[in-house]
């Protein structure tokens, strides 16, 4: 029996480097470099990165933003939206003991029309009562469903990552019962 001799193919010598760039509502700021044999393979492709990474405010290192590959051109991606997260070891340093955690969750739809699932978190500096972190809740998940009906999806983004949203949040619910810190700690983009 004869074993025929095949030539391998370096697959790596096949692809090549791609620059990664985010949406206008991040004014298309490089993210990355990545290799793909071929730019079919890109789309669909899921890059993450970190707020200070992208406006080199080290304060914003804990916003974590992923962007989702939608569209080639030449030798360069460009990104949509799919979701911003608060980081855990952040998240893990502000929640202590002896204190109230009331979170949130509800469906939004921006005013051009992009279904968002917002998470919210709102930390009290003492033990609230059931009724106070009802109306707390209620005020946050008011204020973010207020805030997606009135802006496209590029300015709600924005919104949430310079903090403004969550500074409306906290106005309105820090008078119901004292509390630490108020924050959106998650926007997922649901369907397409």
């Amino acid at each position: 029996m004869v074993k025929s001799k095949s030539k391998k193919i370096d697959t790596w010598k096949t692809k090549k480097w791609y620059e990664v760039f985010t949406p206008s509502m991040f004014d298309n700021t490089k993210i990355c470099d990545t290799l793909a044999s071929n730019s079919t393979n890109l789309i669909g492709r899921v890059v993450e990165a970190t707020l200070r990474d992208l406006m080199g405010d080290f304060s914003k290192q804990h916003i974590k933003l992923e962007f989702q590959i939608d569209k080639v051109e030449g030798d360069k991606a460009y990104t949509k939206f799919k979701s911003q997260s608060l980081s855990r070891d952040y998240m893990r340093s502000q929640i202590r003991r002896k204190t109230t955690r009331v979170e949130g969750i509800t469906d939004v739809i921006t005013k051009d029309g992009h279904n968002l699932r917002v998470k919210t978190i709102a930390l009290a500096q003492g033990r609230a009562q059931t009724a106070q972190e009802k109306d707390i809740r209620k005020i946050m998940l008011n204020k973010v469903i207020e805030s997606a009906k009135n802006a496209p999806l590029d300015i709600f983004i924005k919104n949430v990552v310079m903090g403004k949203i969550s500074t409306d949040m906290y106005k309105s619910s820090n008078k119901i019962y004292p509390l630490k810190r108020v924050e959106i700690r998650k926007v997922i983009k649901i369907g397409s």
